[in-house]
């Protein structure tokens, strides 16, 4: 079977998977006891590379029959993701605990009760919810979430081109090179924008 179909199925039966997870088990949401529960940009992100390496990794198997070495900027890619996913909910953790304690003070002092979380407040749709925070739409979010679906992009187009010469017979390292080396200083830029999403979150609540 041609390697570069077997991406295209592999890719199909991922985003069939991560539909019905989203629509099951709510993945892309905050946590949040709202309803309908405001979509995360840092869940996205992680979820967004997790899925571009995870169909990668999976086809690149399926084609050749052997598995391939991880690139030390695909594990970098992995690594921001999950350090923004984290660093988000910590953040979340913190503000909810602010706000359990503003809401005392005001119940106890006969005042109004403090505004919401933004993580509280309903959804208002996919793109409203990942490109806002609680004043409205956020650039470094906007700039975010393009160099990350530019990048993310890239990253499926040349996996897919490179498949193009993988097969059963190929060595170790072509198979290794089939996924791209995203350079240094690109993967720096991700990390500067997930970096000043997160700072920016701490001060979204307050």
């Amino acid at each position: 079977m041609n390697a570069q179909f077997i991406y295209l199925l592999v890719f199909i039966l991922g985003v069939v998977m991560a539909i019905w997870m989203q629509k099951r088990f709510c993945i892309l949401c905050d946590a949040s006891n709202i309803d309908p529960k405001p979509f995360s940009y840092a869940r996205l992100q992680l979820l967004w590379w997790t899925f571009i390496i995870l169909v990668s990794f999976i086809s690149i198997l399926a084609a050749t029959g052997k598995m391939p070495t991880f690139d030390t900027s695909t594990l970098l890619l992995l690594g921001i993701g999950a350090l923004t996913t984290a660093s988000a909910r910590i953040v979340d953790v913190a503000d909810d605990n602010k706000y359990k304690e503003a809401v005392t003070e005001a119940t106890a002092d006969d005042e109004a009760t403090p505004p919401k979380n933004s993580k509280d407040m309903k959804s208002e749709g996919f793109w409203l919810d990942i490109l806002s925070d609680k004043t409205g739409i956020s650039i470094p979010r906007f700039q975010a979430v393009v160099f990350n679906l530019f990048f993310g992009i890239w990253f499926i187009w040349r996996t897919v081109i490179n498949l193009h010469q993988a097969g059963f017979g190929s060595s170790d390292e072509v198979i290794d090179k089939i996924m791209p080396i995203i350079p240094l200083n690109n993967l720096i830029l991700l990390g500067i924008s997930a970096g000043t999403y997160v700072a920016l979150k701490s001060s979204e609540n307050k």
